[in-house]
């Protein structure tokens, strides 16, 4: 199967909704994964989607470890993936989706290619929200080497941010969080500081992407990794509370056209 092929049927499996047989992205290392994701992203904005940041996975030691990575890697948001707060999900428009919580930066300016600091990459960032990601794997039963999930834009399939609010490198070097669905608590704390803190991750994947030659525009959202495992999502509501304020998203199952 060629590499345009392959692009197309996972795209056309997250649209029809059934996942692809893990032996056909068995053996793709890192580097057709991201061809393969490149292709993909072409056929989005082929669509009329628009770039509208990116994502990183892989960010901890031990998940590296287990795909035999030295790094974390990373996928592409558009605004098509964007769900408003208020705007039901409905899960029979996915496939297998988990549910990540993490903190969302936006840069505040455009950035060339080029080699920056860690301070001028953190003086880039202009805002920071509270945000949802709705993880969604096109390989069947969430099973992939690493380059087959590069290849599927690393699971990336919506998101959702809180109101946003200024940047403060020192405020923001921790975040609180809880997760809670329908008053459940599911899990909560401190994000860590260090090599796999939010900010430390957000700077990894800006200098990545501009050391892969991609312009990051002003306005673009990184997700910086998820504070919590990965959850299976059930229907009902969550709600996020980080960074002074609460965020809540709804899942419902077979609400049809209207909702993603």
């Amino acid at each position: 199967m060629s590499q345009a092929n392959l692009a197309q049927r996972l795209l056309q499996a997250a649209r029809e909704r059934v996942a692809l047989p893990r032996e056909q992205g068995d053996g793709m290392d890192l580097t057709a994964g991201y061809e393969l994701q490149r292709l993909g992203v072409l056929v989005r904005e082929a669509r009329h989607e628009h770039l509208s940041g990116w994502k990183v996975a892989f960010a901890g030691a031990a998940a590296q470890r287990r795909f035999g990575l030295s790094e974390p890697v990373y996928g592409a948001l558009t605004d098509a993936m964007a769900v408003t707060e208020g705007q039901p999900v409905d899960l029979a428009g996915l496939i297998q989706p988990k549910l990540e919580i993490e903190l969302a930066v936006i840069l505040g300016q455009d950035l060339d290619p080029g080699f920056y600091s860690d301070e001028e990459l953190l003086a880039a960032i202009g805002e920071v929200a509270a945000a949802f990601e709705i993880a969604d794997c096109r390989w069947q039963s969430w099973g992939f080497e690493a380059g087959a999930f590069v290849a599927d834009n690393s699971a990336a399939a919506a998101y959702c941010l809180s109101a946003r609010q200024p940047f403060d490198a020192r405020r923001h070097a921790q975040v609180e969080y809880r997760l809670v669905h329908e008053g459940h608590a599911l899990g909560g704390g401190v994000s860590s500081l260090g090599d796999e803190s939010p900010l430390s991750n957000s700077c990894w994947l800006i200098r990545r992407l501009l050391a892969d030659g991609h312009r990051l525009g002003a306005g673009q959202v990184i997700l910086s990794g998820a504070l919590l495992p990965p959850i299976a999502i059930e229907p009902g509501c969550y709600r996020l509370s980080m960074l002074g304020m609460e965020l809540a998203l709804q899942f419902e199952v077979g609400r049809g056209p209207g909702s993603l």
